[in-house]
């Protein structure tokens, strides 16, 4: 078996990269506040998030995955 050296990104989660949050929003026909209010963070925060300006809590990105999923609705 050859080394694999390990990602040294760490896990990834749903939603864990700024791109796919873009596409995410896009896709639900969200502007950046929607998005924003559906996932319970503000404006600002998701900008940054989306923009990679600041990284992306595991916790918003299980809230994402569960929206996509109608979770608790």
């Amino acid at each position: 078996m050859a080394n694999i050296p390990p990602s040294t990104d760490g896990p990834t989660t749903p939603f864990s990269k700024p791109p796919y949050l873009t596409e995410w929003r896009e896709r639900f026909g969200y502007s950046q506040r929607q998005a924003a209010e559906a996932i319970g963070c503000s404006r600002g925060a998701w900008a940054g998030y989306e923009n990679g300006d600041q990284p992306i809590p595991k916790y918003i990105s299980l809230a994402i995955a569960a929206l996509s999923l109608e979770v608790g609705r």
